[in-house]
């Protein structure tokens, strides 16, 4: 129930809330750490404490293999057989959405009868293929295969749709 020796605390800088973005403030409780035992390298903006990195590497450079963590119990840590992390999938990184340029004169459909086959246009992803439909009819969620964008789960009452 408690970390032994190591502890990652982690939180989002930005979220959706009810369709909005939201900023978000690291815990209260984080500034009662002591400070050589918090890295906050990879941190956002929102941070009230904005140290340096102790080595100067990135997080994830300090997290690779666990070697030259930033604990100094990490530092003497064998790295052999190690080439990732036990905790790294082997799934790779998704790439970055291909920005959309909408079609001239793009107004959101009413997606209230969106189904699984249709074809759609999203004002950010591009052009698409529902593949399914899912969630409560007051919150809808469309699974949808875009062309260049990949398979994405969209929020109805959120996104801007055109129904070819």
């Amino acid at each position: 129930t408690r970390a032994k020796r190591r502890l990652w605390i982690t939180y989002a800088n930005t979220r959706y809330k009810f369709g909005q973005v939201v900023q978000n403030e690291p815990s209260r409780f984080l500034d009662e750490l002591p400070e050589e035992f918090v890295d906050r390298s990879f941190a956002g903006g929102g941070l009230r404490n904005q140290s340096s990195v102790q080595d100067g590497r990135s997080a994830s450079e300090r997290m690779r293999g666990w070697g030259g963590g930033a604990f100094p119990s990490d530092r003497q840590e064998s790295r052999a057989g190690a080439s990732r992390p036990a905790y790294a999938t082997s799934k790779p990184v998704a790439p970055k959405s291909v920005d959309h340029v909408p079609t001239q004169g793009f107004a959101p459909s009413d997606t209230s009868q969106l189904a699984a086959g249709q074809r759609v246009e999203h004002l950010k992803f591009g052009f698409g293929e529902v593949l399914k439909m899912e969630g409560a009819s007051h919150n809808p969620i469309a699974t949808i295969r875009f062309d260049l964008n990949g398979e994405k789960k969209i929020m109805l009452n959120y996104a801007k749709i055109r129904i070819l």
